[in-house]
């Protein structure tokens, strides 16, 4: 993670620093693909815990604010009074020993830009694969997408989400770890191509400034000229060789996105932005890097979806109805209905907002077999190996056995990782009847993974197949920065499928 702030005597007038790693925790990662929820647990100063993330597309959860729970505490018989329910039976716990939390939901926003949420790339000649990454994972054939890719985002936090979010970096860290979270769990469930989202990089924006492709396309006092600012912020980051190694960069503000019309007007209602088939193009007549996309989150998680969508269009998709650009070829998405209301469409009003439709993967399937995403290909710092917070990282074996039979572990080898075996005290025996938690020690600088048991450093990716809630290691989509290594498309309510052909 980084700060980046306003400094004329730095290279492109901008300052990077890099946060060190404090002694707080960000928690732990917990997803479920069922009910499509995704859960950041941790704990405050107090060790109490707390719960922030979304489940499904409407609800997010937060810890109720300090501040409401001291004014409830100074009425605690008027809160009695006005919560006492018939037939529900109340924790015997007061207030002031558990932290308590508020589930809202969060409200669509319908818009009327006639405008689409996407923008073609210019044409160039001199184009070429974008990467600074290992030059090897160029090599590999033409059409030869991997059973997995990777894009691996850097997101740039503007000034207003430092400022939404306290100003505090560990609390930063933990809403983006959650948010992206949610987004990956939109692409879990493709099932070919896979596609896994990871974090190369956080960036949090000290000023205004600090952001100038954004200041610099301001409309009035709330809004920004999405379609400029992105341009902008692709020629930016074609100049700067400072950040830490990325597929796409996503720029999350608070400023209300609008489009230029005809005679200058700035129409509002985009909260998304991106470059259609954009992800690892640069354009070099242009000096532009193409893999960027600009979302609006209010801090309420309410960009995820966005952020699911416009990577789509990074990655090939364009909106169901709709053809492929001629840059592209491929099937399209003609043959699947704009109504239909899947993510790439932008009436999401069922379970359907939730997947993919038939289109999309097929666009997917085209992009990551062409010439140009290549970048995607390898695993996330495949060259390093990726720590792990996981379940038996929390509990050690022996603790492990106390929580199921009140004894202690009789192995602590390999077999763990198969079976844990527990001393009975009954019978005077060693049981098992399930596998110790994945991350459990299972030797000497090993631990257990996917029932093996296998170096520290080895790098395994976890099944994530399985039809039941899965844990996720906190790293496992934010891993470049804990590391501490260094598409135009609009999301709204508007059917854009006829317009501007």
């Amino acid at each position: 993670m980084w700060t980046v702030s306003r400094n004329y005597s730095s290279p492109n007038g901008l300052y990077y620093e890099e946060v060190p790693e404090g002694s707080s925790d960000i928690g732990d990662i917990y997803q479920d693909p069922i009910n499509m929820a995704s859960i950041l647990l941790h704990r405050d100063e107090n060790g109490k815990v707390l719960m922030e993330g979304n489940i499904g597309s409407e609800l997010v959860i937060r810890p109720l604010p300090q501040r409401i729970i001291d004014e409830v505490m100074s009425n605690k018989n008027e809160f009695n009074k006005i919560h006492s329910l018939p037939n529900v039976t109340r924790s015997k716990r007061s207030l002031s020993q558990t932290h308590h939390h508020v589930v809202f939901k969060r409200m669509n926003t319908a818009t009327d830009d006639e405008y689409g949420d996407f923008a073609f790339m210019e044409p160039d000649h001199l184009s070429k694969k974008f990467r600074t990454k290992r030059s090897s994972d160029l090599r590999r054939s033409k059409r030869e997408a991997p059973y997995v890719i990777y894009p691996e985002i850097l997101c740039i936090v503007d000034y207003d989400g430092y400022r939404l979010h306290g100003g505090d970096n560990v609390q930063i860290k933990r809403y983006f770890v959650s948010f992206w979270n949610g987004v990956d769990m939109r692409y879990k469930l493709l099932k070919g191509p896979k596609i896994r989202i990871s974090i190369a990089g956080i960036i949090i924006s000290r000023g205004r400034d600090a952001t100038p492709y954004l200041e610099r396309n301001r409309v009035g006092r709330d809004a920004i000229d999405s379609a400029a600012a992105l341009t902008d912020m692709g020629k930016y980051l074609f100049r700067e060789r400072r950040l830490p190694v990325y597929d796409i960069a996503v720029a999350v503000t608070k400023y209300d996105m609008c489009r230029r019309r005809k005679g200058g007007r700035c129409t509002k209602g985009t909260a998304g932005f991106a470059y259609v088939g954009g992800a690892c193009v640069v354009n070099k007549r242009l000096e532009k890097v193409n893999s960027v996309a600009i979302i609006e989150d209010t801090g309420g998680f309410s960009g995820i979806i966005v952020a699911a969508h416009e990577v789509g269009h990074l990655l090939g998709a364009v909106h169901d109805g709709s053809p492929p650009p001629s840059y592209l070829g491929g099937p399209g998405a003609e043959k699947c209905r704009w109504e239909d209301g899947y993510i790439m469409s932008d009436l999401r009003h069922t379970e359907k907002g939730f997947k993919w439709s038939h289109c999309s993967v097929a666009s997917f399937h085209h992009f990551l077999n062409g010439d140009t995403a290549t970048c995607l290909y390898n695993a996330p710092h495949e060259d390093e190996g990726l720590p792990r917070v996981l379940p038996g990282k929390l509990l050690s074996l022996d603790a492990q056995c106390r929580k199921d039979r009140g004894t202690s572990a009789c192995f602590k080898d390999d077999r763990v990782c198969a079976q844990l075996f527990c001393f009975d005290a009954g019978s005077g025996y060693c049981v098992a009847y399930r596998p110790a938690a994945e991350g459990s020690t299972c030797g000497d600088g090993q631990y257990c993974l996917n029932g093996k048991c296998v170096a520290e450093h080895e790098n395994i990716i976890p099944d994530y197949t399985q039809n039941i809630p899965t844990y996720v290691r906190r790293d496992s989509i934010y891993n470049g920065a804990i590391q501490g290594r260094p598409t135009f498309a609009q999301y709204n309510n508007t059917d854009y499928r006829n317009r501007g052909r």
